[in-house]
């Protein structure tokens, strides 16, 4: 089976540190030719998370999962370079994502920094693999932007930490077998203080999960109410009572993520949809004055796609000189959670979709990309930490 790449002129000028004629580009390359899935990604959870983890597995396969990591824990040991790159190529080729994002790129990176060796040795493998699915119990109905108001607490018992209370908008929480879950371990703390980081099994009987229907018609995300839920004493992540220092470092894996995933993604779907208004154009499903009004509002975004990949690139350069990002991943969130809202609203309107109707792709992408602002900190609290941090405003 071979497939059409998109050609490297989409993503615009070329990067110096990242060229296109660079030899990883063209071995991926070769092989996502070779060896992307036939059928196009399925609607519906189970479908979707089926066809996401024959993908990923395909991929660990081939070694092209945890790039980043260490050789000892099955990745290449490669550079943020390397990973802008691979992620440009996945777009490029319109590739699935994998299943467990949540896992390689934000839980294996804390357990590598803050773990203790018999804990990485334990999970990284099957992380790596696909194995066991990962998710993340940080936000509450009551602590979402203010996490540090967290009340899921955890009391030792023996051998054992025993959770109690709720966790919410946990992505891939009705398939996860782990949840990384950020509680209070200390009974009269608050805020910051008192928190740790666990490692809690979810198929056991204390734990419920309930899937949240969004309004496009997913159910991307779940409820983990724990109740009596147990885990072993030794599954703790970093100290007991640093909780919140493990979360600050997950949060930096995941705000700083996004600078090498995800504008590739953003240029190609501004690409189909630069088609499909052609054709709407042309078969009047949009009006010729109204299909030039879109045009100037493609062409726009497109520009700031590009601002964003420069922003990205920047990023993944101070990353290879061992530079701490900081706030940089709010800004690279920020930038692209507005983005991400706005192309899914264009591609609805270039393709003459008024309404909200989740059964029409256009539609359905109008409304899945609505999250955008809200995943890893709305973009109210990222303007705030780049407020604070990067501009040193007060607060």
């Amino acid at each position: 089976m071979t497939k059409q790449l998109l050609d490297h002129s989409l993503l615009g000028t070329e990067l110096g540190l990242v060229p296109y004629d660079h030899p990883f580009r063209a071995e991926i390359r070769q092989w996502l030719t070779e060896n992307l899935p036939e059928h196009d990604e399925p609607r519906g959870d189970r479908e979707r998370f089926d066809y996401r983890r024959r993908w990923h597995e395909r991929l660990a396969e081939g070694g092209w999962v945890g790039l980043h990591w260490p050789v000892e824990f099955g990745g290449r040991g490669l550079g943020p370079l390397i990973h802008f790159m691979y992620n440009e190529e996945l777009a490029l080729a319109r590739a699935p994502e994998p299943v467990n994002t949540a896992g390689s790129i934000l839980i294996a990176p804390t357990l590598l920094a803050l773990a203790s060796p018999e804990l990485q040795e334990r999970f990284l493998p099957k992380i790596l693999s696909g194995e066991e699915i990962w998710c993340q119990g940080f936000s509450e109905p009551n602590a979402g932007s203010d996490l540090a108001s967290l009340r899921t607490r955890a009391v030792r018992d023996g051998e054992e930490w025993v959770v109690n209370g709720q966790k919410i908008w946990v992505t891939a929480g009705a398939f996860a077998d782990y949840c990384f879950v950020l509680c209070r371990t200390e009974p009269d703390s608050e805020r910051h203080r008192g928190l740790s980081l666990l490692v809690c099994p979810t198929n056991q009987p204390g734990v419920e999960v309930r899937p949240i229907r969004q309004i496009s018609g997913d159910s991307e995300y779940s409820e983990i109410f724990f109740e009596d839920a147990r885990l072993p004493a030794a599954w703790i992540v970093g100290e007991e009572g640093q909780g919140w220092s493990a979360a600050m470092t997950l949060f930096q894996f995941e705000r700083s993520d996004q600078g090498y995933t995800d504008h590739a993604r953003l240029l190609v779907e501004l690409y189909e949809t630069a088609a499909e208004l052609e054709e709407s154009a042309r078969s009047s499903a949009v009006s010729i004055d109204r299909a030039g009004q879109l045009e100037v509002r493609l062409d726009d975004l497109w520009e700031r796609c590009q601002e964003l990949r420069a922003v990205n690139y920047r990023g993944a350069v101070l990353a290879r000189d061992g530079q701490d990002l900081g706030a940089i991943g709010s800004l690279t969130n920020l930038l692209w959670g507005e983005l991400a809202k706005e192309v899914g609203e264009l591609r609805a309107e270039a393709n003459g979709a008024g309404g909200v109707d989740a059964d029409s792709l256009p539609s359905y992408l109008r409304l899945a990309s609505r999250a955008s602002s809200i995943y890893s900190g709305t973009s109210e609290i990222q303007r705030n930490i780049i407020a604070e941090r990067l501009l040193g405003l007060p607060r």
